[in-house]
């Protein structure tokens, strides 16, 4: 019968380094950032390379925005004075403009607050893409950026969302989770107007507290995201760097506790055999 060595500090170790990472240790989490570059021709691939991202994992979860429950303004004058603000909670955390107020032709009111719409044949190329059909999107209302702040929704450590319409009228666009900043679009040069990016934000460890900011560096260039989702990947989660110090001492541990075992049972005139 082989023989089991329990410890009962493994459990409490374990269970402290495998705890979420606390807000003010996001910029230590060494995020990657992955992107997809569409075309609006290609919004049916860009939907597939989600859904394929999403695929479930045992133990995961999955939780999605498609801004769809929000009110939204549109052409119409008598819809006018509608969503004219930064929505508040969705099912993914908060969303709220930064930077400096839009001032483009597609800005509605006075550009300082995001806007929710579902004009998706507007002609500066943004437009739902979450859904096959007409819908509904996060719109940068012309002004710097979107800041998206992730907390009280459990632990996660993924992230994904659909960027519309980035870079195509110069300058670059960034990503920033916590304090590190990516480089996506417009580096080369300006992109095609009504642009699909599909990102794709991997962490090294849990968190339950995180902000990501989307903006150009430059004002009045107007982008949108949807389909923003927030998954716990349990597949995606390699051990914190002390855990195989931990399996190691554990091993030790182990080891004592076996060479332990078997010296009294030679003071008690029994060897184990091999495999006993």
């Amino acid at each position: 019968m082989p023989h089991v060595i329990r410890s009962r500090f493994a459990a409490p170790l374990l269970a402290a380094l495998l705890a979420p990472v606390p807000a003010a240790f996001a910029a230590t989490l060494a995020p990657r950032v992955e992107v997809d570059a569409y075309s609006r021709a290609d919004a049916a691939l860009a939907r597939a390379a989600k859904t394929q991202f999403q695929t479930p994992f045992p133990g995961g979860r999955i939780v999605s925005e498609g801004f769809e429950d929000f009110a939204t303004w549109n052409s119409d004058p008598a819809d006018a004075a509608r969503g004219r603000s930064d929505p508040g909670q969705s099912a993914v955390g908060s969303f709220r403009s930064y930077g400096k107020a839009g001032s483009g032709n597609s800005k509605v009111g006075d550009g300082s607050k995001l806007q929710v719409r579902d004009d998706s044949t507007m002609a500066w190329g943004r437009y739902d893409t979450d859904l096959p059909i007409d819908g509904h999107w996060l719109d940068s209302n012309d002004n710097t950026g979107i800041e998206w702040t992730i907390s009280g929704i459990g632990r996660f450590n993924a992230l994904s969302f659909f960027v519309l319409d980035a870079a195509d009228t110069g300058g670059r666009f960034s990503v920033s989770v916590g304090d590190t900043v990516f480089d996506i679009a417009g580096q080369s040069g300006r992109t095609e107007n009504g642009n699909i990016l599909f990102v794709k934000i991997l962490l090294d460890t849990l968190v339950d507290d995180l902000t990501v900011r989307l903006g150009h560096h430059r004002n009045n260039d107007g982008f949108g995201i949807d389909g923003a989702t927030v998954a716990l990947l349990p597949a995606a989660v390699p051990l914190p760097a002390a855990a195989p110090l931990l399996a190691g001492g554990l091993a030790a541990f182990g080891g004592l506790g076996l060479a332990g075992h078997r010296r009294r049972r030679r003071r008690s005139g029994t060897v184990p055999t091999a495999g006993g």
